[in-house]
């Protein structure tokens, strides 16, 4: 009950006197983070849905949940068909290959004629997959956590993927009218099967959880991304993809969207969005350290619900916490150890304390 009020005070905008943390145990590759994966993840395998056997992923999911508890984490554990899969391209007709590290996917179309008809196939065999994983983990889990929406990308991933990104680029020079349609279809079509999904999902402690963040809300909530806005300018943003991201947010009463610092010059479009209500951004191997995204974290918290996820050591942390004065901020840290884990939690804890001394 602590952490359902931690939670609405965070949604409500309220300053806290701590951050909500959840913890991603293992490899920094969420895929290889599965035991069950480890079969799939081979250079050049062609994956189809029925080599997706749910049942060898239950107990996976079963470690995670125990490792979120011994972690002491706040946030709410989150069960979410396994976020590996490429879920939206494959249900759209990309065909996924497995590598070493991931699975991945190749376009299945090359003509804007094609996008535009682009559509879910009836009886699609990776959206029923899709939904099995949904019903199975609802029962695994009995009422023990919630189940949520994985990685599903947003609308200029999924048509990056479908054409691939350079003529993504191109066709939006080349057919701007018709392409800022297929973002729109994408972007309904992306809302149906999360509507498909939340239709076999009970509500958990009054409310719903955004998945891979661990965040619980008081009611319904989605989440996408746009990593290939990095690929556009801030005008072709405007004039292709925010209209689309709108169309996603509308109806929902908590909203996410996930940024890459490539793609911060977006910013003042999203805060235009007035039913997004949380931006996540990556702290990212290679990318800008905590101390440099720290003003852009405070231009976020400013004006939206402030999400930070990575590798996050203590130092990271205690810029965070002394940089943004309320503490109004959820971490999603990815921890070698359930040990490594439960140190920063007692980390975290005692600087909390220590302020309310």
């Amino acid at each position: 009950m602590e952490s359902l009020a931690l939670h609405r005070d965070y949604w409500e905008r309220r300053p806290m006197g701590m951050p909500l943390v959840s913890f991603h145990i293992g490899d920094t590759l969420v895929s290889r983070q599965f035991t069950a994966a480890r079969g799939l993840l081979q250079d050049g395998l062609r994956i189809s849905a029925e080599m997706i056997v749910v049942e060898d992923f239950l107990p996976d999911y079963e470690r995670m949940w125990r490792d979120s508890q011994e972690t002491g984490q706040n946030g709410i554990f989150t069960a979410e068909p396994f976020t590996g899969v490429p879920w939206m391209e494959a249900i759209l007709g990309c065909d996924v290959i497995g590598s070493a590290s991931a699975l991945l996917t190749v376009p299945c179309m090359s003509t804007v004629d094609q996008l535009r008809k682009v559509r879910i196939k009836e009886d699609d065999l990776w959206l029923e997959k899709y939904l099995e994983f949904t019903r199975k983990l609802v029962k695994l889990s009995a009422g023990r956590f919630p189940v949520g929406q994985p990685i599903m990308r947003g609308p200029s991933d999924v048509v990056g993927a479908l054409v691939g990104q350079s003529n993504m680029i191109l066709f939006m020079a080349d057919y701007p009218d018709q392409m800022r349609r297929v973002f729109q279809k994408v972007a309904e079509i992306f809302r149906a099967i999360i509507e498909l999904q939340q239709r076999e999902v009970p509500t958990y402690c009054g409310g719903a959880s955004i998945g891979f963040y661990h965040l619980w809300t008081p009611g319904k909530c989605i989440w996408f991304q746009e990593d290939l806005s990095a690929l556009c300018s801030p005008d072709y943003y405007s004039r292709f993809l925010r209209e689309a991201d709108w169309s996603i947010c509308r109806g929902y009463h908590y909203t996410l969207v996930h940024l890459h610092p490539s793609s911060f010059f977006i910013l003042d479009h999203l805060f235009g969005i007035d039913e997004l209500k949380a931006i996540e951004i990556n702290k990212d191997v290679g990318g800008p350290g905590v101390q440099q995204m720290l003003p852009i974290m405070a231009r976020i918290q400013e004006k939206r619900n402030l999400v930070v996820w990575g590798e996050l050591s203590s130092e990271d942390v205690d810029i965070i916490l002394d940089g943004l004065p309320d503490r109004r901020v959820a971490l999603s840290v990815l921890s070698s150890s359930t040990e490594s884990a439960a140190a920063l939690m007692g980390h975290v804890l005692a600087k909390a304390a220590g302020r309310r001394r």
